[in-house]
């Protein structure tokens, strides 16, 4: 095609009265990618190990290092697109994804593996935060609240699907696989981008980033991160574990004291201290350590209780998906009805209620008996999403992507948290044959299985029961 004819093409497509909505589709393929990177790889972690020559306790930094880089520079990416316009950051952030990912599936070992899932989190990061608040920034407040809650349904839908695509493709074709999924993807959403987004730019007098800002910030969440993901291998009172906990927790506190202190800050501490983003923040962080916990926690549960394969467990996390692409739209549409806090306390307290049934029905070790629970876990969490997200950028019409950067550093490093704990509860009760998927466990094992993942669901409920209470304390916002 011409450059003539994509020219017209483009022309109307911009000029159809729907093509808000269609940018929209595109920015929410961008954020799937974004947010599926960051879960894809759990389930192919052992594969990985096996496929280097290294334990899995070396391979976790293919998570660990991703998270850290994606919460670090979010912040950044956020600000980038406030500059230089979300269109911009948004298709760069595509491009670097997709060629890191094909770095990672060509990787030769170890180093090579996780440098390369770094260079995935630059790209990844530049995504996110651009995308929703690119959407945010197309829609007038009548609408806002629809669109946000489809976003918000891509951000919960896209770590489920995550878990069970890797499944397929780790059974079918091996671990190098899983990354082969975002440069097919990413031509798609940047072919949508080149025809549908038009740049959102506001410009400001400052156009300089915070690097020292961000260095503080990376040095503090590694050091977190660091020592919650590896404390149970280290032990949790040994002095490694207690020196990367306080060397991230100094870290943090000058973070704040620089921030406050710099012309151009990295994080609006002001913007992020307002009441309705405060609560928000802590609201999707906190009950984000739920989601993604879950979902670490379900594939190596269902696996030892249930027999499930691959393939299996595609099919077994299928309701948290299909609640997110059923409930998160419907839930952006009656805010305006129910009003924000109590749309977002009321899924928090159904999605606690789900796992704290998932937790007792795993000594039944029936997967239709747990199966309810699964139901109103994910329904719980979808009906929330929007909630939470519209109340975090309220108070920031004209800087939404440093409020939605604010939204998703607390996502993230919430996500990482969760992953650490419900992980460490339930793998303490895992046999080596389980963790390494060998199948169903015996009778003995089963029963061990069951208790962890109890008490790995109470860790969630406890979570969820917090985010509740931030989310009944925010204000209440009704869109019309």
């Amino acid at each position: 095609m011409s450059p003539a004819s994509l020219a017209a093409l483009r022309g109307r497509l911009l000029s159809h009265p729907r093509w808000r909505w269609m940018a929209l589709m595109v920015v929410a393929g961008g954020m799937m990618l974004a947010v599926v990177n960051v879960s894809i790889v759990n389930i192919a972690l052992p594969a990985m190990a096996v496929g280097l020559g290294v334990d899995v306790s070396a391979i976790s930094w293919v998570v660990t290092g991703f998270l850290v880089t994606q919460a670090t520079l979010l912040a950044l990416a956020g600000r980038a697109g406030d500059i230089y316009g979300r269109r911009r950051v948004f298709v760069a952030g595509v491009i670097v994804l997709c060629v890191a990912s094909i770095l990672c599936a060509l990787s030769w070992n170890a180093g090579s593996l996780i440098t390369f899932r770094i260079l995935q989190a630059v790209g990844s990061c530049a995504m996110a935060p651009t995308a929703y608040s690119y959407a945010a920034e197309l829609f007038a407040a009548r609408e806002r609240g629809q669109a946000l809650g489809i976003m918000g349904g891509v951000l919960g839908l896209a770590p489920v699907v995550a878990l069970g695509l890797a499944g397929v493709l780790v059974a079918g074709f091996g671990w190098r696989s899983v990354f082969w999924i975002s440069p097919i993807v990413g031509v798609v959403v940047l072919a949508g981008a080149a025809l549908l987004m038009v740049e959102i730019r506001h410009e400001e007098r400052a156009r300089t980033f915070d690097l020292a800002g961000a260095l503080l910030a990376a040095v503090g969440l590694f050091g977190i991160l660091l020592a919650v993901s590896r404390g149970e291998d280290w032990g949790w009172g040994s002095p490694v574990t207690a020196v990367s906990a306080a060397i991230g927790v100094v870290a943090l506190v000058l973070f704040a004291l620089h921030e406050r202190r710099a012309p151009d800050p990295m994080v609006d501490l002001e913007l992020a201290g307002a009441r309705s983003a405060r609560l928000a923040n802590m609201a999707g962080g906190i009950s984000a350590a739920a989601l993604f916990g879950v979902l670490v926690a379900l594939p190596f549960a269902f696996t030892a209780l249930f027999g499930f394969g691959p393939v299996g467990l595609a099919f077994a996390t299928m309701p948290i998906a299909a609640a997110y692409v059923l409930i998160a739209p419907l839930a952006g549409r009656v805010m305006g009805r129910v009003g924000s806090d109590r749309l977002a306390a009321g899924g928090f307290v159904l999605a606690a209620a789900g796992a704290l049934w998932m937790g007792l029905a795993a000594a039944e070790q029936d997967y239709t008996v747990l199966l309810p629970g699964l139901c109103a876990f994910g329904v719980g969490m979808a009906m929330s999403s929007a909630a939470v997200s519209t109340t975090a950028i309220s108070e920031a019409p004209h800087r939404l992507g440093v409020a939605s950067d604010i939204l998703n550093i607390a996502r993230y490093t919430g996500g990482a948290l969760g992953t650490a704990v419900l992980g460490t509860i339930l793998h303490a009760n895992l046999t080596g044959e389980v963790e390494s998927g060998a199948g169903r466990a015996d009778a003995a094992g089963r029963l061990l299985v069951a208790d962890g993942f109890r008490a790995a669901m109470i860790a969630a409920v406890a979570f969820l029961a917090v985010a509740a209470v931030c989310a009944a304390r925010m204000p209440r916002l009704r869109t019309t």
